[in-house]
This record gives C-alpha cells, structure tokens and sequence, in this order.
C-alpha cells in the first residue's frame, strides 16, 4: 500500500465534506476547514482508516496539532 499522504488526505475531505474547493496544507488544523463538524471529522477519520489501513485513536488524533502531524503518525504506522 502507498504511503498515506496530505493529497489523501485533502480528498477524503472534499468528499465527505462536499466542497471539491478544500485546500489543505501541513499547518492546516481541522477547526481551519469550513464544513469540518464533529460528524464530517468521524466520518474522515473512518476513511482515513479505511484508507490508509492504518488505526487511529481518538486520543491520537487530539495530539496532532495540524494535518502534517496527522499525515506523519499514519506514515509511522504503515511503515511499522
């Protein structure tokens, strides 16, 4: 499986969230993205899972501070 990246990342976003516009970056926190609810950030978080093949806790997630992080940890755990 390729590695998981920010380009992944950005179209979950944009599919769950419905706006093909969304433009993520490494210092972009999910509180910066329009649409990004409680609701759209488990359903991200799902596909995220799904996706990378990689399991994140809640309390995981609450220590990246940005989308670089987040994109880091998953990296990590697929090379593992």
């Amino acid at each position: 499986m390729p590695a998981f990246s920010l380009a992944d990342l950005q179209a979950i976003a944009r599919e769950v969230i419905g706006d093909r516009d969304i433009l993520l970056t490494p210092v972009t926190a999910a509180g910066d993205v329009p649409g990004w609810d409680s609701l759209n950030h488990t359903l991200i978080t799902l596909e995220v899972e799904a996706r990378s093949g990689v399991a994140v806790e809640a309390e995981e997630l609450g220590d990246c501070p940005d989308f670089g992080a987040l994109v880091a940890l998953l990296v990590a755990r697929q090379a593992a």
